[in-house]
């Protein structure tokens, strides 16, 4: 979904922000670090109203699985696991709570893939008038202008409840990270069309700086609403009835090349 094209919910014509199906052209190509070098349509972020600290989980875990492009059945769809199973569910817990990031990653260009709404079996129709009206997440890319100190915002991925049921496919890209370079999420959430929207923000580190997710390979969960992951939950009691509340955006990281 074009959110260009989408409702008025997701209109920034004010912006001038790289389009979902841009960013991945140039980047298939191989155009996309030139491309920066001309760019002026990074966004302050003080254009936000009131911007809230994004909840993060991460599923425990999750770094020791093999392919995180194909993730295991018992995380894709937790519900279906048989209860009588051994295989034991891991759990989420968060990511703020992590001992420390993986320093061994900076310098490696860091491959994001933003599967979407999660988890799939809370999210039958039956369930959609929990959701909210409509989300948008935006990455942020550092700059490689000097002269350009404000991040490059992506609109990587959105989801629409109205006038029907439009979620963005699966999205997978490149992020150039390094020490002074760390993932950042913005995302707006709207649950009705007189509420303001509800615009969270995070950053991820390596180190053990208080308040912000730890960034490893895995697996995380972005709330849908603040303060959604500030405590640990079983994969299994999440599966088998998961509140509104908790609903998330799935989000892998995975770290190219070798050491």
């Amino acid at each position: 979904m074009n959110r260009s094209e989408s409702s008025k919910e997701g209109d920034r014509s004010g912006s001038t922000l790289l389009h979902r199906r841009e960013f991945l052209t140039l980047g298939s190509v191989g155009l996309l670090a030139p491309f920066f070098k001309d760019l002026a349509w990074a966004e302050p972020l003080t254009t936000e109203a009131v911007v809230r600290p994004m909840s993060v989980a991460y599923i425990e875990g999750s770094e020791t699985f093999r392919d995180l492009r194909r993730l295991p059945r018992k995380i894709r769809r937790p519900g279906f696991v048989d209860e009588k199973s051994t295989e034991a569910l891991p759990a989420i817990v968060p990511a703020v709570s992590l001992f420390q990031g993986d320093t061994s990653l900076p310098g490696r260009p860091l491959r994001i893939r933003i599967d979407g709404l999660y988890p799939s079996l809370a999210l039958e129709p039956k369930r959609w008038r929990e959701l909210p009206l409509a989300a948008d997440l935006d990455v942020l890319f550092p700059s490689a202008d000097p002269a350009l100190s404000n991040p490059l915002r992506f609109q990587a991925w959105s989801f629409r409840r109205r006038p029907g049921w439009n979620p963005s496919p699966p999205v997978s890209f490149r992020f150039p990270l390094d020490w002074q370079a760390l993932p950042q999420f913005v995302l707006r959430v709207r649950y009705g069309p007189e509420v303001p929207p509800i615009v969270m923000r995070t950053k991820f580190t390596v180190d053990n700086e208080s308040g912000r997710p730890r960034l490893r390979r895995g697996v995380y969960l972005l709330g849908l609403m603040p303060g959604a992951w500030d405590w640990e939950v079983k994969l299994a009691e999440f599966a088998r009835k998961t509140p509104a509340e908790l609903f998330s955006i799935l989000v892998s990281m995975d770290p190219e090349g070798e050491v």
